[in-house]
């Protein structure tokens, strides 16, 4: 097959460039304007974006990818004729108008994300009354929404002395904050000094206090669809904060534990009730959905996190293509509507963050050469990076502190991790950081990965297609 993907942040463009490298035809559409990603109910503020942040943006992977505007490559687009024989994966459901227009060509294989999808992901209100609606096992968090910090600091000073909140900010750059106590006092105040810290950005269109769950383990299933029939299901178990032991600013994602289950695990019927079916048997070709499942330890309860609406989560969907022989292998198996994965197998992701600063403005640095080892290159995933010219060093662009998910595999937790660890070393760039080994295999703190793991074994969630030693 050929293949077209479209982008806007670059989440797939590591995806083209392993594409091209096992000899595929590869042609990658950039989207220029950002308010060709927005959805009808999302704030103009959400349009912002610097000079500086475009120019990076748009030079992620110069001279190592066929890049062109998305808009140019959709008018190239209506001249093919073997229009079966490409496959157009847009990366993010932010895509979704160009997804719109190339349906509306003839393309039939790829994925093809909505407004609709994409509103689950951007309008939490509409994303939990679907969840109140068809997902009987599954509760939401109460919650309280404000327009001013005066008032959800009246609120939380005055009505709200036993409970712990999380806050979540409508603007796209309101970041979500999650204390990192479970003192009622003390979490209270990180989030006045927060919203006072951030003021403009969530008083600009809104924010949200959700009740935490302060006993809880977080496990999200995911089940993959193509033309409407059910592939495959894997569980993901994520760590998003930057800091080991969980600490510190939440990223997309900064370390992960992704395998695929059967589909007769107790865990598939409560995450996906006959909703989900019907949805996927609405869209054309791929079809991804999930759910994360925040359980409270002390009540069994589960809670709805959120959803990633007909896309890929990251570093997962990575995390899941490192144990396939290829990426075109994954593609060409399920446009044979076949499950790609086989029972048995391990992933692992850890990312590497790019710390370096320009000492005098500040922002991330750019040009850095960046090197790995031929032996390495199948596990790794650079983001941020660019060539000056096509044959020079890679460097990095400095768009993004998220610089490269490495993913290692193998038949156990840990020969994926020790594989993971060691393409690590493979990896040179001056002044990175990422959660080390001891961290991902920890079972010192209740939110690792292997405490979330066991919880969801005990339970008799799931059942897994390996053998794991839990070491206290």
């Amino acid at each position: 097959m050929k293949y077209i993907i479209f982008t806007y942040t670059g989440e797939g463009l590591p995806i083209a460039h392993k594409l091209l490298e096992e000899g595929q035809e590869v042609t990658v559409g950039i989207v220029e304007d950002k308010r060709m990603t927005l959805t009808k109910v999302e704030k103009r503020s959400n349009e912002y974006e610097t000079s500086l942040e475009k120019k990076r943006r748009l030079s992620l992977y110069k001279n190592m990818l066929n890049k062109i505007s998305a808009v140019k490559l959709l008018k190239q687009m209506k001249k093919i004729r073997d229009k079966e024989n490409y496959f157009l994966f847009f990366d993010y459901n932010n895509l979704f108008r160009f997804a719109d227009y190339a349906k509306s060509l003839g393309f039939i294989h790829g994925n093809f994300p909505t407004e609709k999808d994409r509103l689950f992901e951007v309008d939490r209100d509409y994303a939990k009354d679907f969840v109140k609606k068809y997902y009987k096992d599954i509760k939401t968090a109460e919650k309280a929404e404000f327009r001013t910090i005066r008032r959800a600091t009246k609120f939380l000073k005055e009505h709200n002395r036993e409970k712990v909140w999380v806050l979540k900010g409508k603007n796209l750059l309101a970041p979500t904050f999650i204390p990192n106590t479970d003192d009622p006092e003390l979490a209270k105040w990180q989030i006045i000094e927060t919203l006072e810290a951030f003021k403009d950005y969530y008083e600009d269109a809104g924010f949200i206090l959700e009740r935490k769950i302060t006993s809880v383990a977080e496990i999200t299933p995911e089940r993959i669809y193509y033309n409407g029939k059910l592939l495959s299901l894997t569980i993901n178990f994520e760590n998003k904060q930057i800091g080991s032991g969980n600490l510190s600013l939440q990223t997309g994602c900064a370390a992960d534990l992704v395998f695929p289950i059967a589909l007769d695990n107790k865990i598939n019927n409560l995450t996906f009730p006959p909703i989900v079916d019907k949805l996927a048997k609405r869209h054309k070709g791929l079809f991804i959905w999930d759910a994360s499942l925040l359980i409270d330890k002390k009540t069994g309860e589960m809670y709805f996190g959120e959803f990633c609406p007909n896309r890929p989560g990251y570093n997962s969907f990575f995390t899941c293509l490192s144990q396939l022989p290829s990426v075109h292998y994954f593609f060409e198996k399920i446009v044979a509507q076949e499950n790609p994965f086989e029972l048995g197998t391990v992933g692992a992701s850890t990312t590497l963050f790019n710390l370096l600063r320009d000492p005098t403005e500040r922002h991330l640095m750019s040009g850095a050469s960046v090197n790995y080892t031929p032996k390495a290159a199948k596990y790794i995933w650079s983001w941020d990076i660019y060539k000056k010219k096509k044959n020079d060093k890679m460097r990095i662009v400095g768009y993004d502190w998220q610089l490269a998910p490495i993913t290692g595999v193998g038949h156990s937790i840990e020969e994926a991790t020790r594989m993971l660890f060691e393409n690590i070393e493979e990896f040179s760039l001056a002044g990175i950081y990422y959660r080390p080994k001891s961290d991902f295999l920890s079972m010192d703190y209740p939110t690792s990965i292997l405490n979330r793991l066991r919880y969801g074994l005990q339970k008799k969630l799931y059942s897994l297609p390996f053998s794991v030693t839990f070491k206290s």
